[in-house]
């Protein structure tokens, strides 16, 4: 399963996500785990990532491997009037060392 980001084009005002757009996505092979007003986050398979997308650049346990170089992905054209943006989640790493003295995911 690879990890998606989706940045939503028109923000919600309550963070759950429009039924109609939830089944569009799922529809597409998306999985939706979590949401928010602005954003969702979701996991496709390897197969539904290629039919959609292509051959998938190198994940790790579904991350993005070189968030760097992880690339934007076409938004599906029967997606485009919610979605904005699609790309593969990186994966975040919890540092000690923070100028505050407190705990931060980078």
């Amino acid at each position: 399963m690879i990890k998606l980001q989706l940045l939503l084009r028109h923000p919600g005002a309550e963070p759950e996500l429009d039924p109609a757009l939830r089944a569009l996505l799922e529809a597409h092979g998306l999985t939706i785990t979590c949401t928010g007003r602005a954003s969702v986050s979701a996991t496709l398979s390897d197969d539904d990532f290629t039919r959609l997308f292509g051959p998938p650049p190198p994940v790790v346990a579904g991350f993005a491997a070189d968030p760097l170089a992880a690339p934007t992905l076409p938004v599906p054209p029967a997606l485009l009037d919610a979605i904005s943006l699609i790309t593969i989640a990186p994966r975040h790493a919890i540092t000690n060392h923070h100028p505050m003295d407190k705990h931060a995911a980078i």
